[in-house]
């Protein structure tokens, strides 16, 4: 065999090597996104809350009682709080991580409860400024 064929042929079979390798990673880098994309999931699952028709029912309640619907008798409304746990937590305009973030929270600072969803709750702070925090415990807690 020529010598240009040899060594044509070495270089051939490091290629394959190399772009076998390369496959290799791009696979394990999706792999690796996809696990996490699940996680996150698996995470958000586990931080909902179990009393969320509870908060909406009591946010409707306070609307009815204020506006006199109920055949003139007043309820007692009992509002839910909301503590910040997490330093700097993110106050968005809407419930979701890529929404405009209107300002930061400190830690113990506590919210007004309006809704709750998936995930999130739709609070508002002492200024009345409306907006929406993450509700998984590492970021807030509903105050008891």
């Amino acid at each position: 065999m020529p010598a240009g064929q040899n060594q044509n042929a070495v270089l051939l079979g490091l290629g394959r090597r190399f772009g076998a390798w390369l496959l290799l990673i791009v696979v394990g880098w999706i792999a690796l996104g996809i696990y996490g994309d699940y996680r996150a999931d698996v995470t958000r699952q586990k931080d909902k809350p179990a009393a969320s028709s509870e908060a909406t029912s009591s946010a409707e309640a306070t609307d009815s009682a204020t506006s006199g619907e109920e055949g003139g008798a007043a309820e007692e409304v009992v509002k839910k709080t909301v503590i910040v746990v997490a330093e700097g937590l993110n106050f968005r305009e809407n419930p979701d991580t890529g929404s405009k973030v209107i300002k930061k929270l400190k830690r113990g600072t506590s919210l007004d409860l309006l809704e709750t969803r998936s995930g999130w709750y739709r609070v508002m702070d002492a200024d009345g400024d409306e907006g929406w925090i993450a509700s998984g415990t590492q970021y807030s807690k509903l105050a008891e």
